[in-house]
């Protein structure tokens, strides 16, 4: 099976788009990463993890955390805390290594800030590049379709 570069575009808020789909691969009982570039950005994400969605919880812990073989989401900025993982979802600026075997990799586009657009049209040629099956969904569609 190959592997999956997922985009979700159109996103109108990254943050939230991206604890809504973080809890549905935890739903499904995935094994799920979230890269970062710092732990600054792992800390951010680990705080708003614990607020969205305000009903719900998703768990998740730091990469390094004593629990993290037995949580089912983990975030950090160095890809290594966080693998193995079936799927990792892309929060740093940078293309996620094609090479270390990851199922599926999860790019979120927002709909409104150009330069994080064209930067998601360089990481979708890398991935063609690297043999990775490329899907899209267009959240703004999506949207409406759950309206």
């Amino acid at each position: 099976m190959k592997p999956l570069a997922s985009f979700y575009f159109n996103v109108s808020n990254r943050e939230q788009a991206l604890c809504q789909l973080v809890g549905k691969a935890v739903k499904r009982k995935l094994a799920t990463g979230i890269v970062t570039d710092s732990e600054t950005a792992s800390r951010v994400i680990d705080r708003l993890l614990w607020e969205v969605p305000p009903t719900g919880f998703v768990p998740h812990c730091l990469g390094d955390d004593a629990l993290a073989s037995q949580t089912p989401a983990l975030i950090d900025h160095r890809l290594e805390l966080l693998l193995p993982r079936e799927v990792v979802f892309n929060w740093t600026a940078h293309v996620v290594p094609t090479d270390r075997g990851i199922a599926r990799i999860v790019e979120i586009v927002p709909r409104d800030d150009m330069d994080l657009r064209e930067v998601a049209r360089q990481r979708l040629a890398l991935y063609k590049r690297a043999g990775y099956d490329v899907e899209f969904t267009d959240m703004d569609k999506q949207g409406r379709a759950n309206g």
